[in-house]
């Protein structure tokens, strides 16, 4: 049946992208977790949205400063998953 090996063609199409993802995906917790291990204090000031890897950046500094605007989304939180943070 040439439609179920499309389909999994299809599938493992996808896991190669997610795949190919990573070494971005390392590289930007690379340098979330260089802003944690800073020798200095590290201070995040929020004004308006923080989103996704806002929220992921905001939580590795040492003091946060949020001003009336500010608002916090962690969308993983909405489909059932587990945040990163």
């Amino acid at each position: 049946d040439d439609d179920g090996e499309d389909e999994e063609r299809s599938r493992v199409d996808v896991a190669r992208r997610a795949l190919s993802f990573r070494p971005k995906i390392l590289e930007m917790q690379g340098a979330i977790s260089a802003l944690e291990e800073c020798a200095v204090p590290v201070v995040a000031a929020v004004h308006g949205p923080c989103v996704g890897a806002g929220v992921d950046l905001i939580t590795a500094a040492d003091v946060r400063l949020c001003g009336p605007s500010a608002v916090f989304s962690v969308r993983e939180a909405r489909l059932g998953l587990g945040a990163d943070v």
